[in-house]
């Protein structure tokens, strides 16, 4: 039986998942989705638990978006615990607002509903995955 030297165990070891990598180049994606949208759109301002806040100040709560999109995108490519415990807490903050924008805000609410759905399944997948956050 051939036996393999310790290089090619490191070559061949992958530490990360790839499930993770793949989460995390997507959060990463939308983040620069999102940027470019703001950007694009000025005067669209996100509902948030229900209202819009004007002016500057709107806009730059607007960019703060991205910016968490980016760092959980980040720490989830490096399997971090800390980039786990955001993902979730940024996805239960988003799914309570779209709850609350679904109460107060008038229809359509196409978007905020498959928002919700894909938001829960991505619950039960982080946490079915809690185990691979082990950095």
């Amino acid at each position: 039986m051939p036996t393999s030297t310790a290089e090619e165990k490191t070559i061949l070891a992958r530490p990360i998942p790839y499930d993770l990598t793949i989460f995390g180049v997507v959060m990463i994606v939308s983040g620069f989705f999102d940027t470019y949208l703001i950007i694009a759109n000025p005067d669209y301002r996100l509902p948030v638990f229900g209202m819009k806040l004007k002016g500057p100040m709107g806009w730059y709560l607007n960019l703060l978006y991205p910016v968490v999109h980016f760092i959980i995108g980040y720490g989830v490519m490096l399997a971090k615990k800390w980039a786990h415990r955001l993902f979730v807490g940024f996805t239960v903050y988003g799914m309570i607002s779209a709850t609350v924008n679904f109460i107060r805000l008038p229809p359509p609410h196409n978007i905020r509903t498959v928002f919700l759905i894909v938001s829960a399944l991505v619950l039960v997948y982080l946490y079915l995955r809690r185990g691979a956050y082990n950095r």
